[in-house]
């Protein structure tokens, strides 16, 4: 996928979490220890849900944010999406699983981070401020779940 724009960033990040959401439910059904089926099938549901919250945030994005061009940051640091599944999570245990996650949003968090310090345009800055504590307090969430998942 070819990103230029900050529309195509959205589109590209909501694929992202729609693939790794796929793998995760794939190594669901395969993996043999209960407790890493459970964390999967709940990662799945919610990078599932966060790509339903960045189509309705590129529904809510003004036009002009949209077509703000972006192109140099993945010239810089391409980051490639998760578009088979060749990670194997049903053979991970739960620590190394939330750690590739929560790798992964560190990653999209950071491209954020460096979209929103180049962004001029006010309404760049919206979007870009709205995705990026989008995405933190997903993160935060997940860790926070996950962690009283591992408490019981």
């Amino acid at each position: 996928m070819q990103v230029e724009t900050l529309g195509d960033v959205l589109d590209w990040t909501k694929a992202a979490h729609t693939s790794i959401a796929d793998c995760l439910a794939h190594c669901s059904q395969a993996s043999r220890q209960e407790r890493v089926r459970m964390l999967l099938d709940y990662l799945a549901q919610h990078e599932r849900e966060l790509s339903r919250a960045l189509t309705l945030s590129k529904q809510d994005a003004s036009p002009s944010a949209l077509h703000t061009w972006c192109y140099e940051y993945f010239k810089k640091y391409p980051i490639e999406p998760h578009e088979q599944c060749n990670e194997d999570f049903r053979d991970m245990d739960t620590d190394l699983v939330m750690a590739k996650v929560l790798a992964f949003h560190e990653k999209v968090i950071g491209l954020y981070r460096y979209l929103l310090s180049r962004a001029e345009v006010t309404s760049s800055r919206e979007l870009l401020e709205n995705l990026l504590s989008l995405e933190e307090h997903e993160a935060m969430r997940v860790a926070r779940d996950v962690g009283r998942m591992q408490d019981m």
